[in-house]
């Protein structure tokens, strides 16, 4: 009896062994280099606070559901290198490695894109998640995005795709984006669209769709004395932004219906429309036209400065033009149509090849003038 009670002893202590040793294989993190777990899989609830810290929620689709991470790291580090170039560098307040799928899901994270040339050239990302693939070199990142370029441009997305072997930023066209920028000449610049497109080092972005572009300048600038106004509001389908040259270039869908085809501009008393149109945005002082639109132009203008008689003519003046060209004086406040332009004035009409109109009183300069009619008093 005896005898029995001491092998029953000798076999319960190698069974409880056993199970001992096979708890501490199942939470012990497999290598890197293993492609398959040999342990199956095991309940996530045992360490849901290791996965998801605060029941946080995964903005990052294709993350492993059902399954613990193989490695978490806090302040986790990471350098993506290709032929011995940095291309990108991370670090996040905590990482998740998925050994299987060679993934990495981070959280809280700040990503340093470098450009493709000598790498002086910092653009700087910050979002609640990121997500990458070991053995690819594609960076996202999710959740409250903000990309900060090296001149001080500034854009807010939801989502935002790194390509470093193109050095090419993508924010596809279904996340709204939002930019701006405080220009050293006292402006801001800003913006909003669907969708976005940088490359690194070329200082080109590109608005792909849903664009609306507003110039606002400060107290001091624009001057008195200048042209343009505190306020211009541009909207387009698309929109290319030269940085450096500090200019945008506003075009259409050309699958468009002919009639919906133009590019709006909007400013405090007038509103213009044309096929495209340009915007210098730089110094003032310097840019002899800040704006000028191209093709089937028409320019309303509303203004209560333009009344010959204030007594009998209570209500504001409305002064229509067209012309295939129109010029926005930075200096001077004039507006210069050419390409067989035309005035509309109240009841006055006059053509020309060449029409300057003073936005700040009612005087109409043509040169070559072809036809002037006045409606009666």
């Amino acid at each position: 009896m005896f005898l029995r009670k001491k092998r029953f002893h000798r076999l319960f202590l190698c069974v409880l062994g056993a199970l001992v040793i096979t708890q501490i294989v199942v939470f012990s993190p497999s290598s890197l280099d293993e492609n398959k777990s040999e342990i199956g899989p095991i309940d996530p609830l045992l360490l849901t606070q290791n996965v998801s810290p605060n029941n946080e929620k995964t903005l990052a689709p294709g993350i492993p559901k059902n399954r613990i991470p193989e490695y978490r790291v806090d302040q986790f580090r990471y350098v993506s290198v290709q032929n011995g170039l940095k291309q990108w560098r991370i670090k996040a307040e905590t990482a998740f490695l998925y050994n299987p799928e060679k993934l990495n899901h981070s959280r809280i994270v700040t990503a340093y894109l470098y450009d493709s040339g000598d790498g002086d050239q910092v653009t700087i990302v910050k979002g609640l998640e990121a997500k990458y693939l070991l053995n690819e070199k594609d960076l996202e990142v999710f959740g409250n995005v903000e990309t900060l370029f090296p001149d001080g441009f500034e854009v807010h997305s939801d989502y935002m795709r790194y390509h470093p072997s193109e050095h090419h930023i993508e924010i596809p066209t279904h996340y709204p984006v939002t930019g701006v920028s405080h220009e050293a000449t006292g402006q801001k610049f800003s913006f909003a669209s669907s969708g976005l497109d940088y490359i690194l080092g070329e200082s080109m972005i590109t608005l792909p769709q849903a664009v609306t572009v507003i110039l606002q300048g400060s107290a001091a600038q624009p001057p008195v004395n200048s042209g343009v106004p505190e306020m211009t509001k541009i909207e387009s389908d698309h929109c290319l932004i030269f940085r450096k040259l500090k200019l945008a270039q506003f075009t259409m869908n050309p699958h468009r219906p002919l009639q919906t085809r133009f590019v709006h501009i909007t400013q405090p008393t007038l509103f213009a429309r044309s096929r495209r149109a340009d915007l210098n945005y730089g110094d003032f002082s310097q840019v002899l036209q800040y704006l000028t639109a191209y093709d089937d132009v028409l320019i309303k203008e509303v203004t209560d400065k333009l009344s010959r008689n204030p007594i009998k003519d209570k209500k504001p003046v409305l002064r229509y033009a067209t012309g295939g060209r129109a010029d926005f004086d930075t200096q001077r406040d004039l507006i210069t149509l050419t390409q067989f332009p035309q005035s509309y004035q109240n009841e006055d009409t006059v053509t020309g090849d060449q029409i300057i109109m003073h936005r700040d009183t009612d005087l109409i300069e043509v040169e070559h003038s072809n036809a002037f009619s006045q409606g009666l008093d």
